[in-house]
């Protein structure tokens, strides 16, 4: 069995997305199965950070099967031209469409340049499907043969605008478990800031953009500070995360409130958060809309208790009261009880971090790379 599979991303920057496409395709060539050969190729456009990512990979790697192809034209409807090329010209068995605009250009390919490819779209956000023509028509058109739901959530919300429901699959995203198993007592964080070995650390890791609810983050904050300041605790919450949105708010939100300012540091973007995370005491999880939220996977690799928002996928890897504690969108009283209770209730907070390390087998990058490739080979082989 030979089959060619094009991951199709158009962004230039490195995000989420990005991290998981580069840990489903590498995982698949790791582990390149008897009597079945797969080629993959990442299209994506010059110099992303995604491209630059493979390339580095096959330095380190010897490897026959992983490439990276330049997505060329001025327009989406140029790039859609250059994939239907690429597609008869390579023989490509499958297009894996990794984000809306993909989605858009998969489309046209189809439509307007003749690709008879078969199409498999990922779908890792939310919000419902827009309510207009070419929506609608680009979610149900026939090349699309498989949609990939990042958690059942998500498959619900986007099922509401899908004809055929069998096209939907939930496949969890992945961490690399690997990267979190680093004994080394670092203490980055208190020693960057000068913070004592007592102090209690607080935080999360999510892009400073409106729908990680920052503001909620610092409500929930702003209520718990006199509560430890009662019981003689130094408390400092950890913005980590590169600027967006939200930054204005955030520091208008200070302004507000000076007295408490000094209990707060943004970090903007980290590379180190595999050695950065385990340092804090409690992570906590505010968004108001979610996919799944990877970050509080990192948490849980990390052994740090969880308090969350039940918003989107959030409650299929927090479970309330066993794997972590889950309050209302917004809530930021309820946010801050289930702070304190994993604060100072040991029992509770060794339950949550043994539990949420059990369901952590979930969600690693291998089972989700063998879920997906079992999706690719049924559609690769179905008539």
């Amino acid at each position: 069995m030979n089959f060619h599979i094009v991951h199709l991303s158009t962004p230039k920057t490195w995000r989420g997305g990005e991290q998981q496409i580069a840990y489903l395709a590498t995982e698949i060539e790791k582990n390149q199965e008897d009597k079945i050969s797969i080629q993959q190729t990442i299209l994506t456009p010059q110099n992303s950070s995604l491209s630059d990512f493979i390339r580095n990979y096959n330095k380190e790697n010897v490897t026959t099967n992983l490439e990276v192809e330049e997505l060329k034209g001025n327009s989406k409807f140029g790039q859609a031209k250059f994939l239907a090329t690429f597609c008869k010209k390579n023989k490509v068995s499958i297009v894996h469409l990794h984000d809306a605009h993909a989605h858009t250009i998969g489309i046209l390919s189809a439509v307007f340049f003749q690709n008879k490819t078969k199409f498999i779209l990922s779908r890792k956000v939310i919000f419902p499907v827009k309510n207009n023509f070419f929506s609608n028509y680009k979610y149900n058109h026939s090349a699309i043969k498989k949609i990939i739901c990042v958690s059942e959530k998500v498959k619900e919300v986007v099922g509401l605008s899908i004809k055929d429901k069998s096209k939907l699959i939930t496949i969890y995203d992945g961490i690399d478990l690997d990267k979190f198993n680093n004994e080394n007592d670092t203490s980055i964080l208190r020693q960057e800031y000068n913070l004592s070995k007592d102090t209690i650390l607080i935080g999360n890791v999510a892009a400073l953009t409106p729908e990680k609810d920052y503001i909620t983050f610092l409500e929930t904050a702003k209520l718990l500070i006199p509560k430890l300041e009662k019981k003689n605790k130094q408390v400092c919450f950890f913005l980590i995360g590169k600027e967006g949105e939200s930054k204005n708010e955030i520091h208008k939100w200070f302004n507000q409130n000076p007295q408490l300012k000094e209990h707060f540091i943004l970090t903007g973007f980290r590379n180190d958060i595999a050695f950065i995370l385990k340092e804090l005491d409690v992570f906590l999880f505010t968004s108001q809309t979610e996919g799944l939220g990877t970050s509080v996977l990192d948490a849980f690799a990390s052994k740090v208790p969880v308090v969350a928002t039940a918003a989107g996928g959030v409650p299929e890897s927090v479970i309330n009261n066993k794997t972590g504690l889950l309050s209302n969108i917004k809530d930021s009283f309820s946010l801050a009880e289930n702070v304190e209770k994993v604060l100072f209730n040991e029992e509770l907070r060794n339950k949550l971090i043994q539990n949420a390390t059990i369901h952590l087998q979930n969600f690693t990058k291998e089972n989700t790379a063998k879920k997906t490739l079992e999706i690719y080979k049924n559609v690769a082989y179905s008539s």
